[in-house]
């Protein structure tokens, strides 16, 4: 066979190997979080999985779009939507970034009766710092919603971040180590109280009309329960 048949070939079993890595991961970043579908979540109704007790996020330190700290304590004040993706994602991240949008609008048009709410802010946590820098963030993100919140670590930092929250992904090169990479992720969304504390997942297939509805039933059903609150 010829050298060149022969290099192709081993490329393309990488390729495989290499994708069938990363989709490894992102089961198992699922089954992770479907514990809590089974011994921690409680039934309101929703396609999401709601925690029956907030968790806290670990404590973390990453930068914003803006060049300022971004911790756990910047989740704290009101309600969020946290997504991990990043900028050059192909196939994944823009449409749940659509989604967001068309779940924000919903929320802000058609409001729960009797709701105080404020509707969720979105945030994006890059899971690539080698290419998105905080200025590449900005401008991604200013194609979707410019009120979106994007933010940025060292590639240790997020590590531990994605790690302590079930969020699994891996580089998959298109060739060899070295030359351009897409990255295999979760595509999951975090629901984080006002306290800084995950209330709720997200799972794919994401509709914007049963996110929003079920954030209604979170804020409102929870909150209004004797004895507990969203605020807990």
């Amino acid at each position: 066979m010829p050298e060149k048949a022969i290099a192709e070939r081993h490329r393309s079993s990488t390729r495989r190997l290499i994708t069938g890595i990363g989709l490894a991961l992102i089961v198992l970043g699922m089954l992770w979080f479907s514990v809590f579908r089974t011994e921690e979540s409680i039934d309101l109704g929703t396609t999401a999985t709601v925690l029956a007790k907030p968790r806290p996020l670990p404590a973390f330190t990453l930068t914003d779009h803006q060049g300022d700290s971004f911790t756990e304590k910047s989740l704290h004040g009101q309600w969020t939507f946290l997504y991990f993706g990043y900028t050059s994602c192909p196939d994944v991240c823009p449409p749940v970034l659509a989604t967001l949008i068309r779940t924000d609008r919903i929320l802000r048009e058609t409001p729960a009766p009797g709701s105080s709410r404020p509707v969720p802010r979105i945030v994006f946590v890059s899971l690539d710092p080698e290419r998105d820098t905080k200025e590449r963030i900005m401008r991604y993100l200013s194609r979707f919603n410019p009120d979106f919140l994007g933010a940025t670590g060292t590639e240790e930092e997020i590590r531990n971040l994605t790690r302590q929250l079930g969020v699994t992904y891996r580089r998959s090169y298109k060739d060899k180590p070295g030359e351009d990479y897409i990255i295999d992720h979760s595509s999951f969304i975090l629901l984080i109280t006002p306290q800084g504390r995950i209330r709720a997942t997200f799972f794919p297939p994401h509709d914007p009309a049963a996110i929003a509805e079920d954030f209604r039933k979170i804020s409102v059903i929870i909150g209004n329960r004797p004895g507990e609150s969203v605020f807990d």
